[in-house]
């Protein structure tokens, strides 16, 4: 087989080849450089317009915490350690001391509403505790009653003992000086008074009689009153009453009685022995005058004694008789406050109910518990008490004050502004060994919480200073040049013209305007992408908002793209936004701030050179 032939180049048209090669391949790197490159690093510009709003502008001191619910405890706290008597007495009647659970409604856990019930005590236990402490308050009433009366009598007793002892000490000089100038008669006065009181002993003898009777009846009737009371149904609160009202005026009657039949009697038995010691007195006297003489001395001093002594004997005996009647009081006022505490706690119908909504975080007891104990029986958190701690530092908690309202911006919610108010401030630093000293700041949420759950992350602003019914914008529109502060407003052609203002207070976010614009105005803000692709998958990925410019497509009605022979220009926003697309000049924008319209329109052209930088 026969192969064919085979040409081959020549060195001379092989090196050609190579050569033409080679230049070709420069050739495409050199056009890259030159023409494909600056493109791909060129500035491409998205505008977004804005609208000059009026308002109120906040700045202050922000800080972060999270949200915690206000915990409500239901506490048992009663002292039902009453006894009784009837029990002790009786001691086959058992009766319950203590209140005993019923029924428990509210789980751990469990959402509940305000009203709902909590739990419930069982009928008897309620009834037998409630029976314990109205008969120990009756016993109380009646022993203060009994101690109020015999605090009246010891009064008056000890009031007359010492106006007495005043007196002798008074007339101490006079009576011995009477005793010596009638010793004379003494004998002649004691025969005077035998004879007296040997006839006061018929009229004696008619009071014990007429005592006699008066105590009968009292008795009889204070017999009567007693066997109604200990009948009396105490549940039945009118009749119990009037029975125990009628007893204790028995009572008294009764006492009353037989104090005054004590009294005759032991009269007529002093006016015996009164007698008798007078008829010795008599003999006596008649044998011993000297000795009479001495004892009327002697007595004269005793007296002098006594009436100094008096006034410290006689506050002693009140103070004794007021401490024993305020103990009895005591008693009595504490029964009471446990009878309306009890009432209150049990209520109506023995159950306990929620005083606000909330979901129970611990319920201790269940059915057939008694409570023998001081304690806390549930507890739940209340959505309605929401609190944030967040940590301020020492520079900036000196501004601040409880009661002052603050700003709540929640991570969940961004945008929607809480309020809320600084409830406390520590004083004590939470920082330890560290150079930034800070101390915890407690805030209440206010307003609707519906929405809100514990543990949520919210940004805490402390008011330090705030404007109401201010101009203001976003801190990127502006523009600073060569001192002065300006911004891109929207023409009413669409085109775009640089405008000078004035500024005022800034939180960082927005600034205030103090002139150069007004409400409503259109301004532009300018972001700045490193190509054209970047800005179109920017715009693709994003969106266009209406009305903002989004790229080449979207410019405003009337602007054009500049061709790049004035040179770009540079745009200084306040965040050092970058240049701004060449193509337009300012007429009229000279460095005295003037306001100068941009001619031709925004576009997101290419930057050329820098000569037309300002």
């Amino acid at each position: 087989m026969k192969l064919p032939a085979v040409h081959k180049i020549s060195k001379k048209k092989r090196n050609l080849l190579l050569l033409l090669t080679a230049l070709l391949l420069l050739l495409l790197a050199a056009s890259y450089t030159v023409f494909i490159a600056p493109l791909l690093q060129e500035e491409e510009w998205v505008y977004k317009e804005s609208v000059v709003e009026r308002g109120t502008l906040t700045v202050g001191v922000t800080e972060s915490g999270s949200l915690e619910y206000g915990i409500t405890s239901v506490t048992y706290d009663l002292d039902l350690d009453i006894a009784d008597e009837d029990d002790e007495e009786d001691e086959e009647d058992t009766v319950q001391r203590y209140l005993e659970i019923e029924e428990v409604y509210a789980a751990q856990g469990q959402r509940i509403q305000e009203g709902d019930a909590l739990l419930k005590f069982t009928e008897d236990s309620v009834a037998d505790v409630r029976r314990l402490l109205t008969n120990a308050l009756a016993e109380a009433r009646a022993d203060y009653s009994e101690a109020e009366a015999e605090y009246e009598l010891s009064v008056l007793e000890a009031q007359t003992s010492y106006q007495s002892k005043q007196i002798a000490g008074e007339y101490a000089q006079s009576i011995y000086n009477y005793a010596n100038t009638s010793i004379a008669n003494n004998i002649t006065a004691l025969q005077a008074e035998i004879d007296h009181r040997n006839a006061n002993i018929p009229s004696l003898e008619e009071k014990i009689t007429e005592a006699n009777e008066d105590y009968a009846e009292a008795l009889e009737e204070y017999t009567a009153a007693k066997a109604g009371y200990d009948e009396a149904d105490v549940s039945n609160g009118y009749y119990f009453e009037l029975m125990q009202s009628k007893y204790l005026n028995a009572l008294t009657r009764y006492e009353n009685a037989r104090t005054a039949l004590e009294q005759a009697q032991q009269a007529l038995q002093e006016n015996a022995a009164q007698i008798s010691t007078l008829q010795s007195e008599l003999a006596l006297a008649q044998a011993k005058r000297l000795i009479e003489t001495l004892d009327a001395q002697e007595e004269k001093q005793e007296a002098l004694i006594s009436s100094e002594n008096a006034e410290i004997t006689y506050q002693a005996k009140l103070e004794s008789l007021k401490e024993e009647l305020e103990e009895t009081a005591e008693d009595r006022d504490k029964l009471e406050e446990q009878l309306q505490a009890f009432e209150a706690f049990v209520g109506e119908d023995g159950i306990l109910y929620a005083e606000s909504a909330g979901i129970v975080t611990e319920s201790s007891y269940k059915a057939g518990d008694v409570l023998d104990r001081q304690g806390t029986l549930l507890s739940y958190a209340e959505p309605g008490n929401m609190t944030i701690s967040v940590d301020v530092t020492q520079e900036d908690v000196v501004e601040l004050m409880v009661g002052e309202q603050v700003e709540i911006e929640f991570t969940a919610y961004e945008g929607q502004i809480y309020n809320g108010t600084i409830l406390s401030i520590d004083t004590t630093s939470t920082s330890q060994n560290t150079n930034t000293v800070s101390y915890t700041v407690v805030i209440g949420v206010d307003g609707d919480t519906s929405l809100l759950y514990g543990g949520m992350v919210a940004d805490i602003t402390f008011v330090t200073q705030q404007k109401e019914d201010v101009l203001y914008l976003s801190k990127k529109a502006i523009v600073e040049e060569n001192g002065k502060t300006y911004v891109y407003t929207k023409t009413a052609l669409g085109g775009m013209e640089l405008t000078q203002v004035q500024t005022g207070l800034s939180n960082g976010s927005v600034v205030e305007i103090l002139s150069g614009l007004e409400e409503g105005d259109t301004i532009y803000i300018a972001s700045r992408f490193s190509s054209e692709s970047e800005v179109r998958d920017n715009v693709s990925e994003t969106g266009t908002p209406e009305g903002q410019s989004g790229g080449m497509e979207d410019l405003p009605e009337g602007m054009e793209f500049p061709d790049g022979e004035n040179g770009g220009m540079e745009f200084p926003g306040a965040d050092g936004a970058g240049g701004m697309p060449g193509g337009g000049d300012f007429s009229g924008g000279q460095p005295d701030g003037g306001r100068g319209d941009f001619g031709g329109d925004m576009s997101g052209g290419r930057g050329g050179n820098q000569e037309g930088q300002r």
